[in-house]
């Protein structure tokens, strides 16, 4: 059950503000707050930090309990204000979203987090609790997959700790589950482990495709350019390599007999330019109008309108 759901609140505060001939700007007098805060309220834009609920209940004559559709929620509201006062993870899991990012970490440093509890907590934490919640976990079977469900909420430098002292070690074997982390790790992290790791014959083609949107085009190439006769990879690796590169392979596959017939893989990456160039000299040539009529659409415009008035 979600408790803080904005459309739900908004109506039951702006009902309740109605029944009591108050207008936004009375309500948001009483209340220390801006009349566009309390109209985004009433609109279910946002709800109000717990700090208001009370007062909220008091102003309006409102139920905590009605107003967010829970039993004892004026109890779970007065703990959760107090600094001294415990709370369990139902509590905070439920309240994170209104509480201010200090007192959530300070709630937080006195429970135990479950997995399941830390990954819905953990947009609401700093970064050094979360990383202090999750490496509580370390030596659980499941510690790697929680790391993936709190990833995208994890500082670069915790992540990559993790990564550096937990996955690394047994790479390329948990290379599935560093794929899961590459989009919120470290670019230059995600370069060192593609180049390491390059060579490596457990490193497979799929295993190595992964990584190809999350390293730099120039580390990419520099790796191509190492094995350039690896057409598969050059082939999976285009979507990311600048246009420089994607010509210069063209170019000079279209000059090899044997490679030639892989053009059509690059085309849709290539600079239009390049494929034009390439459709000229087949025609120059008299290459069968099938061959060249392939190409057609990868070329631009005025590439096409160029080439129509040269044949």
């Amino acid at each position: 059950m979600i408790i803080f759901d904005a459309n739900r609140i908004g109506k039951k505060v702006a009902a309740a503000r109605k029944a009591k001939n108050m207008t936004q700007n009375d309500l948001a007098d009483q209340l220390g707050v801006s009349y566009q805060a309390v109209s985004n309220w009433e609109r279910g834009q946002s709800v109000p930090d717990i700090d208001k609920y009370a007062d909220l209940s008091q102003i309006l004559d409102l139920s905590l309990d009605d107003l967010l559709n829970t039993a004892d929620a004026a109890h779970k509201v007065t703990i959760v204000q107090d600094d001294t006062a415990k709370v369990d993870a139902d509590t905070l899991k439920d309240f994170a979203p209104v509480m201010k990012p200090a007192q959530v970490d300070e709630k937080a440093d006195d429970v135990d987090l479950s997995p399941d509890y830390l990954k819905d907590i953990a947009p609401f934490l700093s970064d050094e609790a979360l990383f202090k919640q999750l490496m509580k976990h370390r030596d659980a079977p499941s510690f790697l997959q929680q790391v993936v469900a709190v990833a995208p909420f994890l500082a670069d430098d915790d992540l990559n700790k993790i990564v550096e002292k937990y996955i690394l070690p047994d790479f390329p074997g948990n290379s599935q589950l560093l794929a899961k982390l590459l989009p919120f790790m470290d670019e230059r992290v995600a370069n060192e482990v593609l180049a390491a790791h390059w060579a490596d014959p457990d490193f497979d083609r799929k295993a190595r495709r992964k990584f190809y949107p999350f390293v730099d085009p120039a580390a990419l190439q520099a790796l191509l350019a190492k094995q350039p006769d690896e057409v598969n990879a050059i082939v999976d690796a285009a979507p990311f390599l600048d246009d420089e590169a994607i010509a210069y392979y063209f170019k000079t596959w279209a000059a090899d007999s044997d490679l030639a017939p892989s053009l059509s893989k690059l085309a849709p990456f290539a600079p239009s330019g390049a494929v034009a160039n390439h459709v000229r000299h087949l025609i120059k040539t008299g290459a069968d109008r099938n061959e060249w009529h392939a190409f057609l659409p990868f070329l631009d415009d005025d590439d096409l309108l160029s080439l129509g008035k040269s044949m």
